[in-house]
């Protein structure tokens, strides 16, 4: 069975047609264009109503927009995906669904794409607001590029984690608090993790430099390599860069980050992940619900 087929399933088709015919859809989607619209109105409004205005507080607006949304998406996403499969359950309808023709992967890969459906909609649908902010400069299409691959890669990988805690867990509620402490926990500890290494690193050039002398520039850590490939899967500081086009790496390194470029790794870093999470679901579908 080839990959297109894995995608095009009978619950995919079914999940599409239940979110996208729904009343409420159309609604919600304008209602959130027509909030974000206002909010970038008004931003516009207060800059332009000056009597200078400079590209760097455009910018700061487009910053502000693309804040806004990555804020929707972690909040939203794992209440869109925790009870993809809990729910089933919970309705008593999963038996029926495991008793068909469709393997695991093809469950798993139809909720999960049809759970991230409609969030998926709602921020592509928000390209024109940005084109609007393009008009006045400071902000380049690449930028642009680069955030809503973010905004794509952040959704792929939560929705996969809330699929693989749906999946292990009963309850709906209980899937949702458990994917959002994963994804905190996650977070709060590689940045944790980062910091410690770093201030592990500092002290031991002045260690080697003695108290006397000026230490050696950080680059020159053999761990540097280790803080590197942290700092390139920390959420946190590549979305930061992204954004700011700033590191604060930078001021502690002598600059050893400047030309360093995570963004590509941290694109595969979080698809690997949600391949990973996809799979752990699709094995452990049949077997949790059998136990």
């Amino acid at each position: 069975m080839n990959f297109r087929q894995h995608l095009i399933n009978p619950v995919l088709t079914k999940e599409f047609r239940i979110r996208m015919r729904s009343n409420k859809t159309p609604w919600i989607i304008t209602f959130y264009l027509i909030t974000l619209g206002l909010v970038l109105f008004l931003m516009l409004y207060a800059e332009l109503s000056n009597q200078y205005t400079y590209w760097s507080n455009i910018y700061n607006i487009f910053i502000t927009m693309s804040l806004l949304q990555y804020g929707l998406i972690i909040f939203a996403t794992p209440g869109l995906t925790a009870g993809a499969i809990c729910g089933e359950r919970e309705r008593q309808t999963l038996p029926i669904l495991l008793t068909t023709n469709l393997s695991s992967l093809q469950i798993v890969l139809g909720k999960w794409i049809s759970a991230l459906s409609f969030m998926l909609l709602l921020v592509f649908a928000s390209l024109p607001l940005y084109g609007a902010i393009m008009l006045f400069g400071g902000v380049a299409f690449t930028q642009i590029v680069e955030i809503f691959g973010v905004y794509l890669v952040t959704m792929l990988s939560i929705g996969a984690v809330g699929i693989c805690v749906s999946v292990l867990t009963k309850r709906t509620g209980v899937a949702a608090v458990v994917t959002y402490s994963l994804i905190f926990a996650y977070t709060a500890l590689l940045n944790v993790a980062e910091i410690l290494l770093l201030r592990s690193m500092e002290n031991d050039m002045i260690r080697k430099a003695g108290f006397n002398s000026p230490p050696a520039d950080l680059s020159s850590h053999p761990l540097i390599g280790l803080l590197k490939a942290l700092d390139t899967i920390n959420p946190a500081s590549t979305i930061g860069r992204v954004f700011t086009k700033e590191n604060w790496l930078n001021f502690r390194t002598e600059g050893f980050f400047m030309n360093y470029q995570p963004y590509s790794g941290f694109i595969l870093w979080y698809l690997f992940l949600s391949i990973i999470m996809l799979g752990l679901a699709a094995f452990f579908l049949r077997r949790r619900y059998t136990k």
